[in-house]
């Protein structure tokens, strides 16, 4: 008993710690930007996407109250009140929030990205590790096809710091070895399988098995462009989602199994993929850490009280049951004032407060606390 009250005072320390994250990086602005890494190249789903489903065609932008908490109220393209977990790893490793998105940028605003620093963010909502996965979205393969795209136009403009064509290549591909690749994916393709009608248990393996074969194709295509760092994030419980828990008569008491042993299968296999890939021999240079936003929202569900939430079964924004039969944004919707005390802001993405605590423990907690192994995201990009 001792043991388990010092671990969850243990915790609740690196949790907190979360909330110093803004603070410091406003006080960082007052001074010159201290980057732990040149870029962060960012991909994935609406966990981290900053807007680049904005400037897809047939995409309606997202309005208020999305955005309520971001400077100057505004909505941005993020799933969420304010900044996201992209933004919070950024912060951590010194930059003022996630790199933009991709598909906002012009020749005017991606000048640093030219010459291989600050990044960019091509992560799309609603997009998964499979390219069947979502509609009107820019896929997990077009994405690495534009970062191709991002790298070849860095070698013709000259990027980097050397002087000739042939310089400036191997400085470009130096920044990229030394920037932080993050990968937040899954999720969607998980729901897309829940969501079948006619699955059965007997499907899951192979399933798995598509998942993993097509994330180890990302991974070495990213590897082939230059990356050499992967912050790879996990996928939640989403059993214990809003959206997920209001298909359960018992949802408001407890998550749904059945889906968070779908999650927990495709985790433990994420885990070992990227193992045997780094193990290989194949990547030479290739480091890598998966952060578990499993065991994180496990944990605030669990000891909600212990991270300062008050909320975790129904979401701040939306409406009808858990507030989640009613889309945040709806006509019909509200949202709620003590946004800090919810752990998830809509019916599937975590508050801006969910998202800052979330990336604090990824980052710095200690490996054997399982919110990142076999290292966390802070020894990562010290390495």
């Amino acid at each position: 008993m001792m043991r388990l009250k010092v671990t969850i005072l243990v915790v609740a320390f690196v949790l907190s710690a979360g909330v110093h994250i803004s603070a410091a990086a406003a006080a960082a602005g007052q001074r010159e930007e201290v980057h732990l890494v040149p870029a962060v190249y960012v991909f994935g789903d609406s966990t981290v996407d900053v807007g680049n489903n904005q400037y897809l065609p047939g995409n309606s932008p997202l309005q208020l109250p999305y955005g309520i908490d971001f400077p100057h109220s505004r909505p941005t393209g993020r799933f969420s009140n304010g900044y996201n977990v992209a933004d919070f790893i950024a912060k951590l490793v010194g930059f003022k929030r996630s790199p933009p998105a991709y598909l906002s940028l012009t020749p005017q605003t991606s000048r640093q990205l030219m010459r291989g620093y600050r990044g960019a963010n091509y992560a799309s909502g609603g997009s998964g590790i499979l390219d069947t996965t979502g509609t009107t979205v820019v896929t997990l393969t077009k994405q690495i096809v534009y970062f191709a795209a991002t790298k070849s136009k860095m070698k013709s403009n000259g990027g980097g710091d050397g002087n000739s064509s042939s310089a400036s290549a191997s400085a470009i591909d130096d920044l990229l070895s030394k920037s932080l690749f993050l990968i937040s994916d899954g999720g969607n393709d998980l729901f897309a399988f829940l969501r079948q009608s006619n699955r059965t248990a007997s499907q899951v393996p192979s399933f798995y098995a598509d998942l993993l074969s097509n994330y180890t194709r990302h991974v070495q295509a990213l590897y082939s462009l230059g990356a050499r760092r992967f912050g790879i994030i996990d996928v939640p419980p989403i059993g214990c989602v809003p959206s997920v828990r209001v298909t359960s008569p018992a949802g408001a008491t407890r998550c749904v199994d059945a889906a968070n042993d779908l999650a927990r299968g495709f985790n433990s296999g994420l885990r070992s993929a990227m193992a045997r890939l780094a193990g290989s021999g194949a990547l030479p240079g290739m480091r890598y850490s998966v952060g578990s936003s499993y065991n994180v929202v496990s944990y605030l569900t669990a000891n909600p009280a212990a991270a300062g939430f008050k909320v975790v079964n129904s979401a701040c924004c939306g409406g009808g049951r858990l507030n989640a039969q009613v889309g945040c944004g709806a006509p019909n919707s509200t949202y709620c004032g003590n946004r800090n005390g919810y752990l998830f802001w809509d019916g599937v993405h975590g508050t801006q407060a969910t998202s800052r605590k979330g990336a604090a423990a990824i980052y710095s907690a200690p490996p054997q606390m399982g919110f990142a192994s076999p290292i966390n995201f802070k020894q990562l990009v010290s390495s």
